[in-house]
């Protein structure tokens, strides 16, 4: 599941104070919590879901910044309200602000995720564990074309060690999202992305895990006084996956679309927190077709 745009109207809300740490060259920082759930349609049976609890802290002192963040493991039953694993997903992040100025700015991250996994057999005893570490290398960038149009993105490349067969991710990977934005007055913005999410082997004797999404992304954020709303949408141009090559090596491709809605309040007194609620829907090559329900809340204090 991607925090991308609730991660994003957090940060605007703790922008100013960003900024600040930026010119005193003294510390700030912000600490916060997510929590975010996604349930298909239909699986009444054994009501099996997906929800990720977060918790994260950061920490900026002029050009540097400093993230850490703690996911708890993947899927839920919720026929007996229990999960049976841990926050055993760490991630630490320092990104360094390369070129800031009027025109254009370029920053740098660099990072290292812990995927963890606690597997059971059907009747729930243990099966043994896994952990993969995920090593990413980002960088962002910003132009201002005009005082209405505006170039920004980031780019990510990441590289996945250790127990691949028994998580089943491929070794690489490429993320990027990017797109212009417009600034239509003072309360109304219309930013179009561009977003790529490409799972790959380096080895070509490897096929496990290989995946392939793009998408046309379009938010248009509502600034309404300490409220922002953003209204958004995903376009769902290509996908496939092969998640299942152990017994299939043919890809599986997929139809599917997003439409959600952001709300983001900022309390004036370092406080924010953001309410997300999105409804997808996917058709697939094989078995039946899936309705997504997703929801999200996250919670910032910047200080």
């Amino acid at each position: 599941m991607k925090k991308l745009i609730q991660c994003t109207a957090l940060a605007l809300c703790a922008g100013a104070t960003y900024v600040q740490a930026a010119e005193t060259e003294s510390w700030h920082y912000n600490i916060g919590a997510m929590y975010e759930i996604e349930n298909v349609e239909g699986q009444a049976d054994d009501k099996d879901g997906l929800y990720e609890p977060s918790v994260y802290f950061n920490a900026s002192y002029g050009d540097w910044t400093i993230a850490m963040t703690m996911y708890q493991e993947g899927s839920a039953d919720y026929s007996n309200f229990t999960r049976g694993t841990y926050f055993n997903r760490p991630e630490l992040d320092i990104r360094y602000q390369i070129i800031d100025n009027d025109d254009w700015s370029l920053g740098f991250t660099g990072g290292m995720r812990n995927y963890g996994y606690h597997f059971k057999n059907d009747d729930g005893s243990n099966n043994g564990t896994a952990n993969t570490q995920r090593y990413k290398f980002q960088p962002d960038w910003n132009v201002n074309i005009n005082q209405d149009w505006s170039f920004s993105g980031w780019l990510a490349y990441y590289r996945f060690d250790n127990d691949l067969d028994q998580t089943g991710y491929s070794d690489s990977r490429v993320e990027t999202e990017t797109g212009f934005t417009w600034k239509i007055n003072e309360t109304v913005s219309l930013r179009t992305n561009y977003y790529l999410e490409r799972g790959f082997n380096t080895d070509s004797d490897k096929n496990n895990g290989e995946f392939s999404t793009q998408e046309i992304r379009a938010y248009l954020p509502i600034a309404l006084g300490n409220t922002t709303l953003t209204p958004y949408t995903r376009l769902g141009l290509d996908r496939w996956t092969n998640w299942d090559w152990s017994d299939d090596i043919d890809r599986e491709d997929h139809d599917y679309n997003r439409l959600g809605m952001l709300y983001a309040y900022d309390f004036q007194n370092g406080l924010s927190m953001t309410l997300e609620y999105a409804y997808e829907w996917e058709n697939h090559d094989e078995g039946g077709n899936d309705r997504f329900h997703y929801a999200g809340v996250g919670v910032n204090y910047a200080f």
